[in-house]
């Protein structure tokens, strides 16, 4: 399982909503709104799984932006 911590950039006004509709997806756990305009997220899905799952929560309506922080694959490293 890959993870990947990253930022959901959204208007002030749009970021509970925002918040509420990515904590939806099943592989992502959100931790609040900073500043007012970056949902804080975590998504845990498999490493080729990633970068549609991003794409996805990134055509959320409200989101300006998503921007990966870090990801991990190790995981799915073989021994």
């Amino acid at each position: 399982m890959a993870v990947a911590g990253f930022l959901l950039q959204t208007l002030p006004e749009d970021s509970g909503r925002v918040e509420t509709e990515a904590g939806s997806f099943p592989e992502i756990t959100t931790y609040g709104v900073h500043h007012g305009c970056y949902v804080v997220a975590v998504a845990e899905a498999p490493g080729l799984a990633m970068e549609e799952l991003l794409t996805r929560v990134q055509s959320v309506d409200g989101v300006l932006a998503a921007y990966v922080a870090s990801m991990t694959v190790e995981d799915e490293l073989e021994p």
